[in-house]
């Protein structure tokens, strides 16, 4: 299998280079003693990146985040029941939406497992004997649990319910089709912008290799439900106003650029995945890259979020006599119809959201199903 080759310079790696000049025109001393140190440049230039958009994210929480949600206590003292600060909650409410709160659990567990085997496939190269078969096994391997293990064994939180009042498989449905309209469409962008490559042997669909497909839907969950604990503490624990809503903003873009970095950060290991400008794909690729989830993170969020009174839906015979999904939506559940849509919709905002960051570098684009 023969490892990547870096090509020779092409005009869209110039069009990205000429804006590296503003990640370092306030190059100071300290750059020069790391440097002497021998810190890598990129490093640097990454640590300056990172301490900007926390810095950033910092200063929103002091000027914005004034307004804490307050509760009623239950301890009554002699001036009446004391007001005590919401805590907030980092998952799903396991009391009044117990499906979304295991699910929530179960992928987190689930995913620790996915990420501990890829930590050893890159530590052993065990993927140096896998051919086309052997990557579609592995990818699929990761992404079957999320929804075989539900459908198996119903998680605790859906016991007795009915199948389309099942979070864990509406997260399923979303995240697999925001996936494949991420590999089919975006990742041509990478291959026009960034200059990425797939070297290794694999099945493809739209040049792209179908073990990802897959394997993004293992990256994706995880992503999703961490951005969702994080969103979530936010809006359970502050009032809503302007001001939590500047700080979401800038918690969901440090989140996006941070998401994209390390995922950049941790497949480097593998030697089939290249660019032409690796430090260019560390800093402003991770910038394009975290467009995926500046759409994604708030509109996965909206799945299932708001159910009510533990999600019951009116009596049969009034459910009946509504629209369809009017039921659903009475107990603040989503339906898989309004989940594809919204998936869809996501899907076609980041397509645009991608498509203007190219039209402005002035980067021609064109997609070649038989190889790039």
């Amino acid at each position: 299998m023969a490892k990547a080759k870096v090509s020779a310079a092409k005009p869209a790696a110039s069009a990205l280079a000429g804006l590296g000049p503003l990640l370092t025109a306030a190059a100071a001393p300290h750059r020069a003693y790391l440097a002497g140190l021998g810190v890598p440049p990129i490093w640097i230039t990454m640590g300056e990146i990172f301490t900007a958009i926390f810095l950033a994210v910092y200063l929103l929480s002091c000027t914005c985040l004034t307004r804490v949600i307050t509760k009623r206590s239950p301890s009554v003292g002699k001036r009446g029941a004391a007001h005590v600060y919401a805590p907030g909650r980092w998952l799903a409410d396991a009391e009044t939406n117990p499906s979304k709160h295991h699910a929530e659990v179960f992928i987190l567990r689930y995913s620790a497992c996915w990420i501990l085997s890829v930590v050893v496939v890159i530590a052993t190269a065990a993927y140096e004997s896998w051919g086309k078969w052997g990557y579609m096994s592995y990818c699929g391997a990761c992404a079957a649990p999320a929804v075989l293990y539900p459908l198996m064994f119903p998680l605790q939180g859906d016991v007795r319910r009915p199948l389309r009042d099942w979070y864990i498989l509406k997260a399923n449905v979303w995240i697999a089709i925001f996936s494949f309209i991420g590999n089919y469409w975006y990742t041509h962008y990478f291959y026009v912008v960034l200059r990425a490559n797939y070297t290794f042997d694999a099945h493809r669909l739209n040049d792209v290799p179908i073990a990802l497909y897959l394997m993004t839907h293992a990256y994706f969950m995880f992503y999703h439900v961490l951005s969702n604990a994080a969103l979530r503490k936010i809006r359970s624990r502050y009032q809503p106003g302007r001001g939590r809503f500047a700080f979401e903003c800038g918690a969901i873009a440090a989140m996006s650029y941070s998401t994209a970095f390390m995922e950049s950060l941790t497949i480097c290991g593998f030697p089939y995945y290249s660019f032409e400008d690796r430090d260019t794909a560390y800093t402003l690729g991770s910038a394009f890259y975290g467009i995926y989830f500046l759409v994604s993170f708030p509109m996965f969020l909206r799945v299932d979020e708001d159910v009510r009174a533990d999600g019951k839906a009116p009596s049969e015979a009034l459910a009946r006599a509504l629209p369809v999904g009017a039921a659903d939506a009475m107990a603040g559940r989503m339906t898989h119809r309004a989940v594809f849509w919204e998936a869809m919709g996501s899907g076609m905002a980041v397509l645009c959201m991608l498509d203007f960051v190219r039209a402005y570098l002035g980067i021609d684009f064109k997609m070649l199903a038989g190889g790039h």
